[in-house]
């Protein structure tokens, strides 16, 4: 008798976790199974800030190797699935001065704008326009330039992770 009711218990817990929406990570069906292959072509940079469009696209590319099952091609001709966009805006901002009134803390803001596209169908899967993603940096007498090019690149990554996460995982 015991035994059966810890059956039931058992079927019940299961019962509400799936009607309640839970579910595994990753799990997530957004992309159609005859997508097998993905094109990442190089972002359109509409800023000032040089090789922008190369650190996101570069980002971008990585993640997708490291976490789907999509095979990375190097033409759209040759691909299923093309992820496009481009960079709309790129700040540095100082925030804060050091006592001999110099900005050793910045700001980076960088916006974009992303679509997946299922190339057979013509079908947008997934797009934003106007994604933005800041990160701050400090500058220890060292170079501006090469402080602000990691800090690019870091966001790059934070930037290239949510995508993927958000395309692969149905968020």
């Amino acid at each position: 008798m015991k035994k059966n009711i810890n059956f039931i218990i058992f079927l019940l817990i299961l019962i509400i976790f799936n009607q309640c929406g839970y579910r595994l990570t990753g799990t997530g069906k957004q992309i159609p199974d005859h997508i097998k292959t993905i094109a990442i072509p190089n972002f359109v940079n509409k800023t000032t800030r040089y090789q922008a469009e190369q650190f996101v696209t570069n980002a971008l590319r990585e993640e997708f190797i490291k976490r789907s099952k999509l095979t990375l091609v190097d033409r759209v001709s040759r691909a299923q699935s093309v992820l496009e966009g481009n960079i709309t805006r790129f700040d540095v901002i100082p925030v804060s001065y050091s006592s001999d009134a110099t900005a050793n803390l910045y700001r980076v803001t960088i916006v974009l704008n992303v679509r997946f596209i299922d190339i057979k169908t013509g079908k947008i899967i997934f797009e934003n326009q106007n994604m933005s993603f800041t990160d701050t940096y400090v500058i220890d007498y060292g170079d501006f330039f090469s402080q602000e090019t990691e800090t690019l690149i870091k966001i790059s990554g934070e930037f290239a992770a949510s995508i993927v996460s958000t395309i692969l995982e149905n968020f």
